[in-house]
């Protein structure tokens, strides 16, 4: 039998990733149980939309006042709410599956390139 050494590609905050595992938290993935990794956009959140109609009138009203305050409020919180969430999916034979998700795009990019790397160095 070979023996394996794991090799560290990627280790960040919580997220390990060697060419034998994945370690988000305190959950353990096999590299060998998994078939795909993709970056996968999830919907926004429908919550902004029903702040829309208090910031429409919001802004409405500092029109009609002709401050303007409220206006560059309501886009700056519209801005912050409406950000889309980001998700690091995999496929093995159970099926698919979201593993990990952010607003930062640059950091799950990294897992996917990561955990890719990693599949193709599994031993």
């Amino acid at each position: 039998m070979a023996d394996v050494n794991a090799t560290t590609i990627l280790h960040e905050g919580l997220v390990k990733i060697t060419n034998l595992r994945t370690v988000i938290g305190t959950k353990t993935y096999s590299m060998s149980d998994i078939r795909s990794v993709n970056l996968t956009k999830q919907a926004k959140s429908q919550r902004p939309l029903l702040l829309a109609i208090p910031g429409i009138l919001l802004v409405l009203w500092s029109v009609l006042d002709q401050t303007g305050q409220f206006a560059e409020l309501f886009n700056i919180a519209l801005f912050i709410i409406a950000k889309p969430t980001y998700a690091v999916q995999i496929g093995s034979a159970s099926g698919v599956t979201n593993i990990l998700r952010s607003t930062d795009l640059t950091f799950i990019q990294r897992i996917v390139d990561a955990m890719n790397n990693a599949m193709a160095r599994r031993g």
